[in-house]
């Protein structure tokens, strides 16, 4: 049967009263009496680490990885709609007053999306009949 002070850990990890703040000994090859290294002690490699919480909000953009979804749709297989940005409604007359302004919208006929035309509405790359090749 051994005893449990030959078992001590040469690295101990010290809680302060500071929330986030996380204090950690550590002595690195080093052999020193019992009675050091059981009873609070003070180690000559004192490291200190504090952590802290950021928000997503910071991040203004997010970097996508390189991946065969499509980065234009997101995987599916519709945008918002380029001419009246997703609100199925004509801002403005168009081709000669043949699309009132007020009536449904002549691209997405008031379905605010239409098929993306990078992916063809496969939401992947090299989708159905894609010309792209790489």
């Amino acid at each position: 049967m051994t005893n449990s002070l030959c078992l001590s850990p040469l690295s101990s990890l010290i809680s302060s009263n500071k929330p986030g703040t996380v204090t950690v000994n550590s002595v690195a090859r080093k052999a020193f009496p019992i009675t050091e290294s059981c009873l609070n002690s003070k180690a000559r490699n004192l490291k200190s680490l504090e952590i802290k919480a950021t928000d997503d909000k910071n991040q203004t953009t997010k970097v996508k990885t390189r991946s065969i979804v499509c980065s234009d749709c997101e995987g599916n297989g519709a945008i918002l709609c380029t001419q009246c940005k997703g609100t199925g409604v004509n801002s403005e007359d168009h081709f000669n007053g043949r699309f009132k302004a007020g009536g449904l919208c002549w691209l997405c006929r008031g379905k605010t999306d239409i098929l993306c035309g990078s992916c063809n509405g496969a939401g992947f790359l090299g989708g159905f009949m894609s010309t792209f090749e790489e």
